[in-house]
């Protein structure tokens, strides 16, 4: 008896055990974040439970598990899947999968549909790959390792909450550090937030050049959107600041801010100065922060002082000068006296730039500005030059008027065809004005000439010429030169016509003397070969 029932008992082990085994689930992944395609294949086992083609709300993956919030079978309706190791025996892991569990709908957008995604729009297949790629790029004390990955649609603010693209969020961590690393859909690597490490505690957005640009303007896009309303952006040591038309109010303005941990909107908004709703704006798109490094570079060796500090760098849309509007860095500097002391008088000046780090104007302090005469004729010639360039080749003008500091401009506008317009140049730039005479308003084209024309007052002739006017009008150092004056013709009267016309409608060349006060004065006109055509004595 006792034989037959160790026999039995032998026998019910045996079919159990048979029983269990052939019951068993799969032998669950070690890792499903970084063993190669484990994380792709426990979502196809999922789709394999599906009776339709599924759509994803969000993935969620672990080391242990992997979970799919998924459009329910009704509309605005969610439900889970989770695919998850399982202790089977103390030596035997097992993967499980279980679903569908309700969930409640996110609630942030109301339109849940357009925040679903086609499970093969995301390249699960290389979670492990992403996964090292981020912690290299997140680099914190000690390596780190994923802890997680959430895969959903990222969420725009304004103007009314909205799903935008897929976006993967690596989390990872250290024992010391954390950050989240973010991908697109194929898994590039595109930014992260990485204000819980110590690189980004003493990251310089000024001076340094390893922080994520690129992440702050795609953060800035996903809040402000893609459209021409950037009034400005400002770079400082920790944020990147952008003033932007306001969403829903006219002529008014708000302001953003990005920093490490992201983008936050200012709750206060600010009525624009009069005119400046109709000046053009520009697009997030259109910045490129790759060459900040090239602009900042640029800017100290132009501003010419190694004991300065450069305060912020403004990228803006400058309209004021000649041809189209440029987008222009204003780079801000201070100087100081001594270490931590500011002078008693204003030290402060701006470097301006294209994007391309050219130079376009500089505002140095009083005190260290340069001391250039424009009438001495070699720094005429190449002060020439640069209106030339500034205005293109091609540029007609109708006055160029010189002094010892600066030129009055009357030219045909550049990319406006038969539009006069006038404007300042100085040591700190052109900009163009907003007022003008009805006369000089109207386009005359036979009062147009090119640069080239000006050819023969060479800066040997203009010494020529200037020694000329002093003899003509018989004076000596009571008196000096003030002003180059080139027009088709001088004193233009309201008509048009010139009170000294030109003999063979060329350019003409009006030099000025006047006494120190201003109050005697005396000019000699000389045709475009030289010849007096004028003289009015002190």
């Amino acid at each position: 008896m006792g034989r037959l029932s160790s026999t039995v008992r032998a026998l019910l082990t045996a079919w159990l055990a048979l029983l269990f085994f052939a019951d068993l689930p799969a032998r669950a992944a070690e890792n499903y974040i970084t063993a190669p395609g484990e994380a792709a294949r426990a979502v196809v086992r999922i789709v394999g439970e599906l009776r339709r083609t599924p759509e994803a709300h969000t993935i969620r993956i672990t080391d242990k598990s992997v979970s799919v919030l998924l459009g329910g079978s009704r509309p605005g309706e969610v439900e889970e899947w989770q695919v998850r190791q399982a202790s089977r025996l103390i030596f035997f892991e097992t993967e499980v999968i279980a679903g569908p569990a309700a969930r409640p709908a996110p609630a942030m957008v109301a339109d849940l549909a357009s925040g679903l995604f086609s499970l093969d729009a995301v390249a699960l297949g290389k979670t492990d790959d992403v996964a090292r790629r981020a912690v290299a790029y997140a680099k914190l004390e000690g390596g780190g390792n994923v802890q997680s990955i959430e895969i959903a649609r990222r969420v725009s603010l304004l103007p009314t909450p909205s799903y935008g693209d897929i976006r993967w969020s690596i989390y990872v961590a250290s024992p010391r550090e954390s950050a989240t690393v973010y991908a697109d859909a194929e898994g590039t690597i595109i930014g992260g937030d990485l204000s819980n490490t110590a690189r980004a505690r003493s990251m310089h957005f000024i001076n340094d050049e390893d922080w994520p640009k690129e992440a702050a303007i795609e953060g800035l896009t996903g809040v402000i959107g893609g459209k021409p309303v950037i009034r400005d952006i400002t770079i400082y040591p920790k944020s990147v600041q952008v003033k932007a038309d306001h969403p829903s109010l006219k002529e008014t303005t708000v302001g953003y801010s990005w920093d490490i941990s992201g983008v936050t909107r200012s709750p206060i908004a600010s009525p624009m100065f009069p005119g400046t709703a109709a000046e053009p704006a520009f697009s997030l798109a259109d910045v490129d922060l790759r060459q900040l490094g090239i602009v900042r570079d640029t800017a100290k060796k132009a501003w010419g002082n190694d004991k300065s500090t450069m305060n912020y760098m403004m990228l803006r849309l400058f309209s004021g000068g000649p041809g189209k509007p440029e987008l222009r860095w204003t780079v801000h500097f201070t100087d100081w006296t001594q270490t931590g002391e500011i002078a008693m008088f204003s030290n402060s000046g701006t470097i301006e730039l294209a994007t391309d780090g050219t130079v376009r104007a500089a505002n140095l302090p009083a005190a260290r500005q340069p001391k250039r005469n424009w009438l001495d004729p070699k720094t005429t010639q190449d002060t020439l030059a640069v209106i030339s360039e500034q205005f293109g080749k091609n540029a007609r003008f109708a006055e160029l008027n010189i002094s010892r500091d600066s030129m009055q401009i009357l030219a045909e506008v550049p990319d406006a065809p038969g539009k006069m317009r006038s404007y300042t140049a100085n040591d700190r730039g052109i900009t163009a004005m907003t007022m003008m005479m009805p006369w000089d308003s109207e386009f005359r084209p036979e009062r147009l000439y090119r640069m080239s024309d000006l050819a023969f007052f060479s800066p040997e002739k203009l010494n020529e010429l200037t020694a000329r006017t002093f003899s003509r009008l018989q004076v000596g150092s009571e008196m000096a030169l003030s002003r180059y004056t080139f027009s088709i013709g001088q004193l233009m009267s309201p008509d048009g016509s010139f009170m000294v016309p030109s003999p063979d409608g060329k350019v003409t060349l009006e030099i000025r003397l006047e006494s120190p006060d201003g109050w005697k004065g005396g000019r000699v006109t000389y045709s475009s070969t030289g010849e007096e055509i004028d003289i009015v004595m002190p």
